[in-house]
């Protein structure tokens, strides 16, 4: 275990210091991006009801690419979504892990089109209706291994810098109470970042 980690910190020391040294007009290898935007899991709502409400999302994605088209891309996504229907009360929130590969599509110079797509870890927990005199059912966690695919507009605006917006979908599995069967909704984020290139 201590060999793996020195090989790790060794790896990640090393990655930086070979993309500085590339020639000035190659892209940098290795990024890491920040985005904020929506999510959505959509749920399966009581009648004549939006329970599935978009809600504020945050991603986190780190690459490298080994070549000028493909990247090899990890990815952390988050959304916490609450909401009141009639007096009750839900709360549904979604954390995925990705791994995967992106392609690029160059566009321009300066611009590309990004094809994402990898498996993730997801897990929902979701708490289901609370009345205003109702106990509290307790917070239901389910995780799931989904497929996920991603589309992707990146504009590379300094040596250093780029920007993106971003619309990402996979699938999880949900249960309302803990002996409850699984049910497989749909996750939808859409965001808008931005990322250092090393």
């Amino acid at each position: 275990m201590k060999y793996i980690r020195h090989f790790l910190a060794g790896l990640a020391v090393g990655l930086p210091a070979l993309s500085f040294a590339q020639a000035p007009n190659l892209a940098a290898s290795t990024y890491i991006g920040v985005e904020l935007g929506t999510g959505k899991v959509d749920l399966n709502c009581p009648a004549n009801t939006d329970c599935s409400r978009v809600d504020s999302n945050l991603t986190v994605r780190a690459g490298h690419r080994f070549d000028p088209s493909w990247a090899f891309e990890v990815t952390y996504a988050h959304t916490d979504a609450d909401w009141g229907i009639l007096g009750r009360n839900y709360s549904a929130e979604y954390t995925g892990f990705g791994l995967g590969a992106a392609y690029t599509l160059p566009l321009s110079t300066s611009v590309g089109a990004v094809l994402r797509f990898g498996g993730a870890s997801n897990e929902l927990k979701l708490q289901p209706a609370v009345g205003l005199s109702g106990s509290n059912p307790g917070t239901t966690t389910t995780r799931s291994v989904k497929p996920y695919g991603g589309l992707g507009l990146s504009w590379q605006f300094a040596r250093h810098w780029s920007t993106s917006l971003n619309v990402d979908l996979t699938r999880a599995d949900v249960r309302d109470r803990a002996t409850a069967p699984k049910q497989t909704v749909t996750v939808r984020t859409l965001g808008a970042g931005i990322a250092f290139n090393f």
